[in-house]
């Protein structure tokens, strides 16, 4: 049996998606024993230059030598699924995108003034620089959701890109809607697929898979305004994974 082959690599972000993935080994290894992992970001140092079937990118695209590598995995892939929220929104990397005063102020807070590292003044999604056929939103990522779009594309089927937000979950699982306790939740206008546990165990949910697509968001500023927040603070949260775009 040819088994089809799959990579891994990392742009820039904290790495925590990599744990999903691995749950979801440990949770179901029969389907990972079916694929061979031809690259490992943490196991090897540069692509084996293979062709692949699938090609799972994880983190933003942040300095030249990621937008090089993008572009190299896309030549090569069959399917490329952008992993986790940095590599679909920018995420957290995001946050310096504002402007170049911000950009720096975070450079300097993380890296100290003394060293120079070269990166764009922008983090970047990976849809940007190359075409995507799967973004599998989270920050982390689901490893349900994880193993089920792996388990499409083995089945050739193509997966689908939750489109309704996260309310919707918190319907079905019966979870009480935060706001009627006082507490802001973007659950409103985020994009569903997680299973919603963070309101689950009363936890506001903040948005880390990104708008819905029919996201109201003139009328989800309103409500925070209801609400007591501040212009600024509303703003902050709204855009906390997509480098101010909301």
């Amino acid at each position: 049996m040819v088994k089809p082959k799959v990579a891994f690599f990392g742009m820039t972000s904290c790495k925590g998606c990599y744990f999903q993935l691995l749950l979801a080994n440990e949770k179901l290894p029969a389907i990972f024993e079916r694929l061979d992992i031809t690259d490992f970001w943490m196991l090897n140092e540069k692509p084996s230059g293979e062709d692949y079937d699938i090609a799972i990118i994880d983190g933003a695209v942040s300095n030249h030598e990621n937008a090089e590598l993008v572009r190299e995995v896309r030549k090569k892939a069959r399917y490329v699924i952008a992993y986790g929220s940095c590599a679909c929104l920018g995420g957290i990397p995001a946050l310096r995108n504002p402007g170049e005063k911000q950009h720096n102020a975070y450079h300097k807070m993380v890296y100290g003034k003394d060293i120079a590292i070269k990166s764009y003044p922008h983090a970047e999604p990976v849809h940007k620089h190359i075409h995507v056929d799967y973004m599998m939103f989270g920050c982390p990522v689901n490893e349900n959701e994880v193993v089920r779009v792996i388990t499409d594309l083995l089945l050739g089927k193509v997966p689908k890109e939750p489109d309704y937000p996260v309310c919707v979950e918190c319907k079905k699982n019966g979870t009480t809607c935060l706001f009627k306790k006082g507490e802001v939740c973007l659950g409103p206008v985020t994009r569903g697929g997680c299973g919603a546990p963070c309101p689950a165990i009363g936890t506001p949910c903040d948005g880390c898979r990104g708008p819905s697509p029919d996201a109201n968001m003139d009328e989800m500023r309103e409500i925070m305004k209801s609400h007591g927040m501040k212009k600024r603070e509303t703003e902050l949260m709204l855009t906390k994974y997509t480098g101010g775009d909301s």
